[in-house]
């Protein structure tokens, strides 16, 4: 009898052995270099106090665990961080955000000069939560090269303004469900609508092998004019930047091809390195002041705002412009680019996991000072969106609630 239960036991043991096996084997998962379990989103202790998003789904490791649902990769517990150097530890965010910024740009670039953390503390939260209110900034891995057609789908934030004969004069970019964000020079008396949601000019249709889409064009609000900031001057351009509210909510979930970008609200969407790609958007002109038929994109670089000081001294220029240097290329804005945005690839937190989302850090102001389609290494000005976020911030509060 005692060997009966012994062999009993021993089967338990094995069976139950092997039943780890083959769980850690089909559940175990990595992502961003940290370890968890392959579980549903709900039952996940760790992510619990953070809001679910399609981008927590875990299509890669977690494809052959057979749950179905909401599978996410739930980091374990017991996840300890190495700690490198003797740089001590603190609950502080300000002062671990001030530690990042120095070391991230040891040359303290005038961009960052007056869009730092305390800035932030400025912002107003109902501004600042419309913004975050859905998820922003999409990437679509694509390889980006200078001044070629965009790939369809791929700027779902793009805005065209369009004049009373619906002809396009400028551009923007979506930010919520209900604004625009554009150059203030753009505002006119002959501003009619706002269209998005578009790829080629000459087609109402526009087709992949396996996607068609349509523009959709939305009016201006008209108990709300377009918003300018205060400070804004037509003779230099100094703060030229606006927001436009549209007449009705965009439906992100029925014109799927529409989507906000997202805008800097953390000190790391301001740390741009001389390295790193700033990308350029939009219809504007073209060499022989022709319009582009399809979306054109091109990658460009931040310069010390020195630079551009030095160029062009007889302009205004201070922490509200970028001073931005054209790619390899020769990438420019022209006329018809004003207001269109240039962004760039940010991190941001979804629970233990670190993700990239493109961010607005400018747009087309005064543009590049030269005949469109010459080539040029001479940087030129944009506008700083960063610079104007505690305006931003404040004005949607406002216009959103017809304050």
């Amino acid at each position: 009898m005692v060997e009966f239960h012994f062999k009993l036991f021993a089967c338990l043991c094995v069976a139950f052995c092997c039943n780890l096996g083959v769980r850690a084997r089909v559940y175990v998962c990595k992502e961003n270099n940290i370890h968890g379990d392959c579980m549903l989103y709900e039952n996940c202790p760790t992510l619990q106090d953070t809001p679910f998003t399609d981008d927590m789904i875990n299509r890669k490791d977690c494809r052959n665990s057979g749950l179905s649902g909401r599978v996410v990769c739930c980091p374990r517990r017991n996840l300890r961080r190495p700690n490198r150097g003797k740089t001590s530890t603190t609950t502080t965010t300000t002062t671990t955000e001030k530690i990042a910024l120095k070391r991230r740009w040891p040359e303290r670039n005038e961009f960052n000069r007056k869009t730092n953390i305390e800035d932030l503390q400025n912002f107003n939260s109902v501004g600042l939560a419309l913004l975050n209110k859905h998820n922003c900034g999409s990437i679509m891995d694509f390889r980006l090269a200078n001044g070629i057609n965009a790939i369809q789908g791929e700027f779902p934030w793009m805005a065209m303004l369009l004049n009373a004969r619906k002809k396009p004069f400028c551009g923007g970019s979506v930010i919520t469900e209900r604004f625009v964000l554009t150059a203030a020079h753009c505002i006119t008396d002959d501003l009619r609508m706002v269209r998005f949601g578009e790829h080629r000019i000459s087609t109402k249709m526009d087709c992949t092998l396996t996607v068609c889409q349509t523009y959709v064009d939305f009016g201006i609000d008209p108990y709300q004019k377009p918003l300018i900031h205060p400070d804004y001057r037509s003779l230099n351009y100094h703060k030229d930047i606006a927001l436009i509210k549209l007449n009705r909510d965009i439906d992100f979930k029925l014109y799927d091809h529409i989507a906000p970008i997202c805008l800097p609200t953390k000190p790391s969407d301001y740390n741009i390195r001389p390295k790193d790609n700033l990308i350029l958007a939009g219809w504007g002109l073209q060499k022989y002041d022709l319009y582009a038929d399809v979306l054109q994109k091109g990658e460009l670089k931040i310069k010390p705002l020195h630079l551009c000081k030095n160029l062009y001294p007889r302009m205004r220029i201070d922490n509200s412009k970028l001073c931005i240097q054209a790619g390899s290329n020769g990438t420019v804005s022209c006329h018809g680019d004003s207001g269109s945005p240039l962004f760039w690839k940010t991190d941001y937190k979804i629970g233990w996991f670190t993700k990239q989302h493109y961010t607005q850090i400018g747009l087309v102001s005064l543009g590049y000072g030269k005949e469109c389609g010459d080539f040029t290494s001479d940087p030129f000005m944009y506008e700083n969106v960063s610079d104007s976020m505690i305006w931003i911030t404040h004005a949607l509060y406002k216009a959103y609630f017809n304050y």
